[in-house]
């Protein structure tokens, strides 16, 4: 009759203490599963872009309106503004002024820093215009590109507060093959982000 006893206080007793880790270690009830932990995914801030001179956050959702405002300042500086200006020729080389809008260095530089910071534009500017007779011009040739930067896609390749480099998927008219990856650097200026590649190396 002891040792009986002795056996069923012995059994409650070894039930009780799993019981009691089982609770320490915080498991689930016998029959029951576990839940599965939900990790929240992390919302993507979408900036919405209203004025591309004026872009103060910068992430994969607004360098393609950055790009886009970039790529027209640079072809209607290379275009020569508003429309073909007189013509003159030196050493045999034909150039054309560009309009009186941007026909300046000081007012095409102005022109370029409100998406390029003032290092890209004036790399730019000096390696493809010339002053004459206290005009700007270039030479009498036009340029151009396929690629179609307004569906193009970025991706954060590095980051500081004040810097940024993307890598811009680019594709082509009717994926005629595949996209062209084109790195790209960005610089805050004052409050607001600017192009700090130059767009020849870009476009």
């Amino acid at each position: 009759m002891k040792l009986n006893r002795r056996i069923g206080f012995t059994l409650a007793a070894g039930l009780m203490g799993a019981s009691l880790l089982a609770a320490a270690a915080g498991a689930a009830p016998a029959g029951s599963a576990a839940a599965p932990v939900q990790v929240p995914a992390q919302a993507v801030e979408k900036v919405v872009v209203t004025d591309a001179t004026k872009i103060s956050k910068l992430n994969h959702t607004s360098v393609t309106p950055l790009i886009i405002e970039a790529e027209k300042r640079y072809f209607y500086a290379l275009g020569g503004g508003k429309g073909l200006g007189d013509t003159f020729e030196i050493n045999g080389r034909q150039y054309r002024y560009l309009s009186d809008d941007i026909g300046t260095r000081e007012k095409l530089m102005d022109y370029l820093k409100s998406v390029y910071t003032e290092k890209a534009a004036a790399y730019f500017v000096d390696k493809y215009f010339i002053s004459h007779d206290g005009r700007l011009a270039q030479q009498n040739a036009d340029g151009g590109n396929i690629l179609e930067f307004d569906k193009a896609t970025a991706k954060l390749l590095s980051m500081t507060d004040t810097q940024r480099v993307y890598k811009l998927s680019v594709p082509y008219p009717e994926h005629l093959q595949g996209p062209a990856y084109v790195t790209v650097k960005f610089e805050k200026v004052g409050q607001f982000w600017r192009v700090g590649t130059a767009p020849h190396a870009i476009f």
